[in-house]
């Protein structure tokens, strides 16, 4: 029986997961493989054995050159997570003549080019399955189930963490800082959140998911990214209970007449939306193709095992070549090195807007403010005036050089239609230099079906 021989780098979480997976399903991967799939070596940066799973520690080494010279190791798996070393690892692979899988969706969006540039050259593979959705398989359902599709657009609850500090913001009324530390104490975010919070994990995978829908490499720097760590529960609270809408943090990608439309934000859905229904660490992405139509995948998008699901089941599907001899005959995703993908700027984004202003009680102000929206072509849609003032400890941050609050401040809510960027952010910028602007103005896109 042929043997397909691993080498794994990095036993952290994940990396345990898919040794637990591949030492309890060894029948039933044998079976679908039509052939054994072997840990040959592992490598990580403490060297024990671990002999439950299989892990001796005259397999474990420290350096990972060592994996890429065993003759017997047809297929490397990187779990290192990170930039580098994981580039220098899957490229150095690539070259050695090794099959990579890998989870590192921060690696392949900021060295998309490079990798599957590589890999191509070197006539191998690389699979990702668990880079974007942890357990969902998107990657796969993207790249081989809507092939026969030009897709349209892309749309996305891409973080676990994110989505259940909204949830927790949303349903109980905490403060970001509240729901942040909750996430901490019940494992969905890590002590430094930063790549989660300020939308840069989603904004990595968004990016890996455009540059398969379109053919090219849809940059890191190309995803305009916006955070929630200015998300205040006063808003999230008026724009339920007055216009019916649920905010999540959504990664979005598009295709208009050749340019290619890529961000992420926090926005606002209605609660008709199946989106507003995905909890907690749970994530959903929602792709449009020409030909498919609207097709949704949900799933638990972090964890131990679903992620480890996603990378042996990789293994699996690349094992299966490596032993019928058709690895690497055709590339992973299609990939043209020469094809420079255009993208649009920012300020011609068009969406839906929320906006909250805070200003002095005085007569007139309400017009003055349309009519600044007005000069700048934003239509309003709707306009709301809560009678009772935010609390203190939700008020928002002052106008620079004015007081933090006014004790005869008044909300003034509006939605808009829809309306360029550059349009909202003009409009925005003006009205906060009113005399009677009493803090910044909150401005939060909508996203509508």
């Amino acid at each position: 029986m042929r043997t397909v021989g691993l080498g794994i780098i990095g036993l952290g979480t994940v990396g345990t997961g898919v040794v637990k997976i591949l030492h309890s399903r060894r029948a039933g991967i044998t079976e679908r493989v039509g052939g054994e799939v072997r840990v040959e070596r592992f490598c990580d940066k403490v060297v024990s054995s671990k002999p439950e799973l299989g892990i001796r520690a005259g397999t474990v080494s420290r350096d990972y050159r060592e994996l890429l010279a065993d003759p017997k190791v047809d297929v490397i798996v990187e779990l290192v997570g990170g930039y580098e070393p994981a580039r220098s690892i899957i490229l150095e692979a690539l070259k050695a003549g090794k099959h990579v899988v890998t989870a590192n969706k921060a690696v392949l969006a900021k060295h998309w080019d490079e990798i599957i540039g590589s890999a191509q050259k070197a006539g191998r593979l690389v699979y990702f399955e668990a880079a974007v959705g942890g357990g969902i398989p998107v990657i796969q359902g993207l790249n081989e189930g809507l092939a026969a599709n030009r897709i349209r657009r892309i749309v996305g609850i891409l973080n676990g963490t994110t989505n259940f500090i909204l949830s927790k913001m949303s349903e109980e009324g905490l403060s970001f800082d509240e729901a942040l530390k909750l996430a901490q104490a019940s494992g969905f975010a890590e002590s430094d959140p930063t790549f989660d919070v300020q939308g840069i994990d989603s904004a990595h995978k968004l990016a890996v998911l455009s540059s398969i829908a379109y053919g090219g490499w849809v940059k890191l720097s190309d995803v305009y990214t916006e955070g929630i760590t200015h998300v205040n529960p006063l808003d999230l609270e008026l724009a339920r209970r007055e216009f019916g809408y649920g905010l999540k943090l959504l990664g979005i990608s598009a295709e208009h007449d050749g340019l290619i439309e890529a961000r992420v934000h926090p926005a606002f859905l209605p609660l008709s939306h199946p989106f507003t229904t995905v909890k907690n660490e749970y994530n959903a992405i929602e792709i449009v193709g020409d030909a498919s139509g609207d097709v949704i995948f949900y799933g638990k998008g972090a964890g131990q095992m679903p992620a480890a699901s996603a990378v042996v089941s990789d293994v699996i599907f690349l094992a299966r070549q490596v032993i019928e001899g058709t690895a690497g005959k055709l590339p992973t995703v299609t990939y043209d090195e020469h094809k420079k993908l255009r993208i649009l700027d920012r300020k011609d984004f068009l969406s839906k807007y929320y906006l909250r202003f805070t200003t002095k009680d005085k007569p007139g102000v309400l017009s003055k403010i349309s009519g600044i929206l007005g000069e700048e072509g934003v239509s309003i849609s709707s306009v709301y005036q809560p009678m009772v003032a935010d609390r203190e400890s939700q008020r928002p941050k002052s106008v620079k050089g004015r007081p933090r609050t006014d004790p005869h401040a008044a909300h003034i809510l509006l939605t808009t239609h829809s309306a360029p960027e550059g349009h909202i952010q003009k409009a925005v910028q003006e009205i906060d230099r009113l005399p009677t602007a009493c803090a910044k103005t909150v401005c939060i896109r909508i996203e509508e079906p």
